[in-house]
């Protein structure tokens, strides 16, 4: 929050200074209230943003005469010039201004304005206890504060803040934006017997997520008394060996999280047999991770595996080295950019790598270098004329389903195809009483078996124009929201159901061009 802060406050402070030939007499004054309980906000930063039609290096940005509000969350701008402003407010425990942030006011000739109204959107704090089975405080718990998302990998909790309980194994998690959320609590990863272990629980006291509680939190809110209950519980062993062992063995473990991973402890191996043993280890989702060298060549292993109250025995890892996967990029069509940079994308399991295609060509070979074994999303950064058409690995479409290298990349070779040839939709969103919120998106929607690729969003103009292009040939819904998550729309099953009878059907020939008009869906 503070960051964010930052920023803004830097953003209104990079002014082109230009003195006025002659003195202007336009005045602008106002107010900043909370808008959940409608009182003045003091100490709030205010600014004022020339919107004219004036060249950059002649526009002005105003924070001068306004400044921070007094007590009565009062402020004033005086020496304006005619023309269109916009005024954006921030403070710290008050969301963050973003793009469509702020008030825009007309000011005609000496004109004065006193009536301005900006309203900033308090943030709420959550507050508890962490406590054992008898009721007594735990300290130095961590407690996360998290959300739903949307992914490739389906509907997922993601954590959005953390705090630790103090010795009264109380929490405080503050600057909370509105929303609905579920805690998280407990010791996780290896303890090495050093402490007391808690079983990971979900508010108010449930290992299963699906059965947690949520946690409304409205503007400003403070919510009190949410209590954490934990049991205590049986730090595990898990003891395996790696098939095919080498020198410099080391066997690591990685927790897997929402919303990321925590780190990896690892422990070296001495065992001419590769056998390892990892102790210590609270329940949980885990990654065991191996590591040596094979012929003076560093190789690696991952197993995921799930941690219970009971040791795991019998784990076994085969070692393989880092593998290359050469591949080809074409291009079907003539793209608008002149030399394109294209670079195909691997990611997964955290991992991430780029292509570099060839110096100066809008298409040709590739090589990836030196990647683990694993499972890959494949996508391309393109220019915004051209859509992924199919990628196929060893003749086998695997646009949808990713790049399986868990049992190595032998006799592969990877084929993306873009094409220039792609249709485009042009169109009006209509609101009521003609009136669009400033976060209007248009969401086109395939079939379910091309939603991962095919699916677009982009964001409506303030006059309620919109163009979406280098669209896949097929058939499509189009949906006109007042605010969408771009993931909920590509993974979450449910979220377009209720709204399948106000989506327009359309129909995308290769290089088709479409006219539309939608009305904005209220959620």
């Amino acid at each position: 929050m503070r960051c964010g802060l930052l920023l803004f406050c830097s953003a209104i402070c990079l002014s082109a200074q230009t003195d006025p030939s002659t003195p202007e007499k336009g005045l602008l004054a106002g107010k900043v209230l909370n808008s959940a309980t409608g009182e003045p906000v003091r100490k709030a930063r205010v600014a004022l943003f020339e919107l004219s039609g004036k060249p950059q290096s002649k526009r002005r940005q105003w924070d001068d005469g306004g400044g921070l509000t007094d007590a009565a969350g009062r402020f004033e701008f005086t020496g304006l010039a005619p023309g269109k402003y916009r005024l954006v407010a921030a403070r710290e425990g008050f969301a963050t201004p973003d793009q469509h942030s702020g008030l825009d006011i007309v000011l005609a000739a000496d004109q004065e304005k006193r009536d301005a109204v900006l309203r900033l959107d308090p943030l709420g704090v959550i507050t508890g206890r962490i406590l054992d089975e008898d009721g007594d405080p735990i300290r130095q718990i961590e407690v996360q504060m998290m959300s739903y998302q949307y992914t490739a990998a389906g509907r997922q909790l993601s954590a959005r803040a953390s705090a630790t309980s103090d010795d009264r194994g109380e929490y405080r998690l503050y600057d909370v934006k509105p929303g609905k959320y579920y805690l998280k609590a407990g010791t996780m990863g290896m303890m090495n017997g050093s402490r007391d272990a808690y079983a990971a629980s979900y508010y108010p006291g449930t290992p299963d997520a699906a059965a947690a509680s949520a946690i409304e939190v409205s503007p400003g809110q403070v919510l009190q008394g949410i209590d954490v209950t934990l049991h205590a519980t049986r730090l595990a062993v898990i003891r395996g060996r790696v098939i095919n062992p080498g020198s410099e063995m080391s066997v690591g473990l990685t927790m897997v999280q929402e919303g990321g991973g925590s780190g990896t402890v690892t422990t070296s191996i001495d065992d001419a047999k590769g056998k390892f043993e990892l102790r210590g280890v609270s329940p949980g989702s885990y990654t065991v991770i191996a590591h040596g060298a094979i012929a003076g060549q560093p190789c690696s292993a991952h197993l995921p595996v799930q941690v219970g109250g009971a040791d795991l025995e019998g784990i076994e890892l085969r070692l393989l080295p880092p593998m290359d996967v050469s591949g080809q990029l074409r291009v079907e069509g003539k793209t608008a950019a002149k030399t394109p940079r294209l670079h195909v994308i691997l990611e997964g399991e955290g991992r991430r790598a780029q292509s570099r295609p060839g110096e100066g060509r809008e298409d040709g070979p590739f090589v990836f270098q030196g990647l683990e074994p694993g499972l890959y999303q494949v996508s391309v950064n393109a220019p915004p004329d051209l859509y992924l058409k199919v990628v196929r690995w060893s003749d086998r479409d695997i646009t949808q389903t990713g790049l399986d290298l868990t049992q190595g990349a032998a006799g592969g070779e990877l084929v993306v195809v873009m094409s220039a040839n792609g249709g485009q939709i042009a169109g009006v969103v209509e609101g009521e009483q003609s009136a669009l919120p400033p976060g209007a998106v248009v969401a086109l929607v395939p079939d379910a078996a091309h939603k991962k690729t095919a699916t677009k969003l982009e964001p409506v103009g303030r006059d309620g124009h919109f163009r979406i292009q280098a669209i896949a040939p097929g058939t499509y819904k189009l949906f006109a929201f007042e605010d969408a998550d771009p993931n909920q729309v590509m993974y979450d099953p449910d979220f377009l159901r209720p709204f399948e009878s106000q989506g327009q059907s359309i129909e995308i020939a290769e290089g088709g061009k479409e006219s539309v008009q939608l009305k904005i869906i209220r959620r």
